[in-house]
């Protein structure tokens, strides 16, 4: 595990070789990322881990992972995008969704060396969606706490897997919304949709986390590789 002062000092031993204004600047930002481990551990591990897979930094289209359990008529099932990144319903007999390293023994297979084989399992009870851990080797946490037992996982909850992080959402209600105005239903029969729709990428331009946070390349890389050389990563 990283020590936050290690991080502080090392930032601090690079006043004395670096003198002018701009290079001041990214000391004082490898402060501030000393403070943010501080409080903010888990985030920053899990941007190490995405930066040591080859991942892209969360926040970025389609890198997003999530799990959804939703309850229709007591029927319950589960929204993901952890199957080939794009978002799916699964439904299961059992309301037991497995979740592991191995195709043929989970329903929802991640490629992740850091996940056991069969890790961990998501069910559905009579109150809600739980998450237990099946013996795996690195452990199940939720919100940053490694689960002995089986745990109920509430709206917002981050599950951590190995290397993989997603969030937990909880549908178990609804309601019926009111039939739309008849003058905006007009207003929609006459807006005629363009016949070709933009590519998506031409939309949304993909940013990187130094633009993002408007930290230079050189800290953003220097810092991940100051962290990677603490934690023990090759």
């Amino acid at each position: 595990m990283l020590d936050p002062h290690s991080l502080y000092e090392y930032s601090l031993s690079l006043k004395d070789s670096f003198e002018d204004r701009e290079l001041q600047k990214r000391l004082e930002l490898f402060q501030v990322f000393s403070k943010l481990y501080e409080r903010h551990r888990d985030l920053l591990n899990e941007i190490l881990a995405l930066e040591q897979t080859g991942a892209r930094i969360p926040g970025q289209l389609g890198i997003f992972n999530y799990i959804q359990g939703v309850v229709i008529d007591r029927q319950a099932f589960l929204m993901t995008n952890l199957l080939q990144g794009q978002s799916q319903i699964l439904v299961q007999p059992q309301h037991i969704w497995l979740i592991g390293r191995d195709a043929s023994q989970v329903s929802l297979p991640v490629r992740d060396k850091r996940l056991s084989r069969r890790h961990a399992a998501i069910q559905y009870r009579d109150d809600g969606f739980y998450v237990t851990d099946l013996d795996s080797t690195n452990g199940t946490f939720v919100n940053g706490e490694r689960i002995r037992h089986p745990l109920f996982l509430q709206d917002g909850d981050r599950v951590r897997l190995g290397s993989m992080t997603f969030t937990f959402f909880a549908c178990n209600t609804g309601q019926e919304l009111p039939p739309v105005a008849p003058e905006v239903l007009s207003h929609l029969k006459q807006t005629q949709l363009p016949k070709t729709l933009p590519d998506q990428d031409s939309i949304i331009e993909p940013f990187s986390c130094a633009e993002e946070a408007e930290i230079p390349p050189f800290v953003f890389e220097e810092t991940l590789r100051f962290i990677r050389h603490r934690s023990g990563h090759n």
